[in-house]
């Protein structure tokens, strides 16, 4: 059913667009704006090639069925339902997004994954496709603010875990239009996960791009 089940830990940091530092200058330009950082965890995986999104009951991924949450073990790490947050009521300027202690403004959250000039490779969040046509599945979730800051360790003991329901069809054991009524098979499964915090490289977007 699934395949090729992948996590990865995405912060981004803001443009720097000051440069007034020691080397600095407005032709050359160094890293990052280290004053803060939005956080969010990719899932990635495959599916089986007669596999299609459930669309008739909450899609491939429903958002209520999100959760996530860091610490040591899962079993003492409180998830929360950060893409229902992300989404509920159409979420806008002024609520907080984020897990509890490192949620901020979620338009601040936004411009940080957009920055201001349109340069950075914006993701976008608690998306359910409802297509995929090369049976393959991206999805992210959005974890707020510094929260990896000062978490890297060696023995690998702060986490972040992930659980979500995946809700498909088995279109080799479907009726013609599953999703317009006719007795689908669905397939469905609680996919629980987690990575370990640790450090790892920059991509930089916005100083490459005005460069250029």
């Amino acid at each position: 059913f699934l395949e090729y089940v992948n996590m990865r830990l995405i912060s981004i940091y803001n443009q720097d667009i000051d440069f007034s530092g020691l080397n600095e200058s407005a032709d050359r330009t160094v890293r990052t704006d280290s004053s803060g950082n939005a956080n969010y965890v990719q899932v990635t995986f495959t599916m089986g090639a007669q596999y299609a999104p459930n669309l008739v009951s909450g899609g491939l991924i429903p958002l209520d069925s999100v959760r996530a949450g860091r610490g040591t073990f899962i079993s003492g790490t409180t998830l929360e339902h950060l893409c229902m947050e992300y989404t509920e009521g159409n979420a806008t300027a002024g609520d907080d997004i984020g897990l509890t202690g490192y949620a901020d403004d979620i338009q601040i959250f936004n411009d940080m994954l957009d920055q201001p000039s349109g340069c950075a490779p914006r993701s976008n969040m608690c998306v359910s496709p409802e297509t995929v046509p090369d049976q393959f599945v991206s999805f992210n979730i959005p974890l707020g603010f510094q929260v990896f800051d000062g978490q890297a360790s060696n023995s690998l003991e702060n986490n972040i875990f992930v659980s979500m329901v995946i809700n498909a069809l088995d279109k080799m054991n479907a009726g013609p239009n599953p999703n317009g009524g006719d007795n689908p098979m669905q397939m469905k499964t609680t996919l629980e996960a987690s990575i370990p915090i640790v450090d790892g490289g920059v991509n930089i977007f916005c100083d490459g791009i005005t460069a250029k």
